[in-house]
């Protein structure tokens, strides 16, 4: 399993856990049941709890870019899609922030609508026009 299927993973968890309110396990059984690669499983945990432990941080950059769509109005697809890639741009150093932009482009593509990405992608690029401005 590649990261880009590994994040994917990750997105599914989260959504679980948003929607359903699931425990991870509970989530992890739901959205990957069978997943084995012990290397592949650590990347998905690290992504999911660093977004859980950072949760409130980074919806409070969500709101910040987000002009009248809160994070509590948004679908829970778009927002659990900008969650890991914000974690990902603050929190990960070995990623770059181009490819958690450019993953979180192609997940929203896959599981919101037709405009989210452009909104994913908007949001995205002026947190990491700020972020690295600083």
């Amino acid at each position: 399993m590649s990261r880009k299927t590994a994040r994917e993973q990750a997105f599914k968890i989260l959504f679980a856990i948003d929607v359903g309110e699931n425990t991870i396990e509970e989530a992890m059984e739901i959205a990957i049941p069978s997943l084995n690669d012990q290397g592949q499983k650590k990347f998905v945990l690290d992504e999911v709890n660093g977004v859980l432990n950072n949760l409130e941080s980074i919806d409070e950059i969500i709101n910040k870019y987000s002009g009248d769509w809160k994070v509590n109005r948004m679908a829970s697809s778009d927002r659990n899609i900008l969650r890991i890639a914000i974690y990902e741009i603050l929190y990960r150093d070995d990623i770059p922030a181009s490819v958690s932009i450019n993953e979180a482009v192609e997940i929203a593509k896959k599981y919101s609508d037709e405009k989210s990405y452009k909104f994913i992608n908007g949001l995205l690029g002026s947190v990491v026009r700020e972020y690295e401005s600083k």
